[in-house]
């Protein structure tokens, strides 16, 4: 089935209908030919596909736990939202498939219609004055990448906001957050070298839980070759456990891990442990 604005407003006032009255299919087909703006038998079944009406052993329409979500949300905009996530989660529609790319590559294969119901969802605003939208972005982009686990996107992107931080007090300037808009650029910030050199500085943000004395991280053979071929890139490392500690290193320094190609073979992901001691001349900070 396919979504507006106006059918997910429509879809609100009936689950609120049911909330309040006792009522069966019939019933509310033979009382209104439209609910808000789409037409009843749309709304009807759009609320039972997205799970938030379903039939009681009765006969009447009940509303689901899914139905209270978007009932009790406390704003408009978390409503619009829970009931996107819904969708995505039980239609799978096409454009769906898309959305772990990043929110503006993402935004290039959306429907209009569904552009417009993001907007209205308030989920192509500024990300640095509301944290709950990168949270919707990365909960639905795993959804949409299947085989990346939440709680690895949730650690990586905690990484990144401590480097955007990082980098808003030693510049006094916020940086762009390229990841958070596409995932093919090969670096996560977008910075300045200094506050004197406005020369852009590519930075990639890793990050780990782990409380043992060695940090792994892995990098991709696109983000080697961006990095290898920027000007000014640099590699965040953060620890985050138990206090975030930011380690800095260069192109240069990781080089010396990084695998070569033989023969008709490329690597597409490296694998590489460092030591805790040996990365000490690099420890930038512990806390922010």
């Amino acid at each position: 089935m396919s979504v507006s604005v106006g059918i997910l407003y429509s879809s609100q006032r009936l689950i609120k209908l049911v909330r309040e009255n006792l009522l069966t299919i019939n019933e509310i087909l033979e009382q209104f030919t439209k609910i808000y703006v789409a037409s009843t038998p749309y709304v009807i079944d759009m609320c039972k596909s997205c799970g938030w009406l379903e039939i009681s052993p009765s006969g009447f329409l009940q509303v689901t736990s899914k139905g209270l979500e978007i009932l009790e949300a406390r704003s408009t905009t978390e409503k619009l939202r829970n009931q996107l996530k819904h969708y995505i989660y039980t239609s799978k529609p096409r454009w769906s498939k898309v959305l772990h790319y990043g929110r503006t590559e993402a935004l290039q294969h959306f429907p209009k219609e569904i552009i417009q119901c993001f907007e209205e969802a308030d989920l192509l605003g500024d990300y640095k004055l509301d944290e709950s939208t990168v949270y919707w972005w990365d909960m639905l982009g795993t959804f949409s990448r299947r085989g990346l686990e939440e709680k690895k996107s949730s650690i990586g992107r905690r990484g990144e906001l401590l480097s955007l931080q990082y980098e808003e007090k030693r510049l006094g300037i916020t940086p762009v957050w390229k990841s958070f808009e596409s995932n093919f650029v090969g670096f996560d910030i977008l910075s300045k070298v200094s506050e004197y050199d406005a020369s852009n500085l590519s930075i990639e943000v890793k990050a780990t839980i782990s409380t043992s004395d060695k940090i792994t991280i892995f990098i991709t053979e696109n983000e080697w070759n961006v990095a290898s071929l920027t000007k000014n890139y640099l590699f965040h490392i953060w620890s985050l456990t138990p206090t975030p500690v930011l380690y800095i290193l260069t192109p240069d320094f990781i080089k010396l891990s990084i695998p070569h190609n033989e023969g008709n073979g490329n690597w597409e992901t490296v694998r590489i442990e460092y030591g805790k001691d040996e990365l000490k001349p690099y420890r930038e900070m512990e806390g922010i």
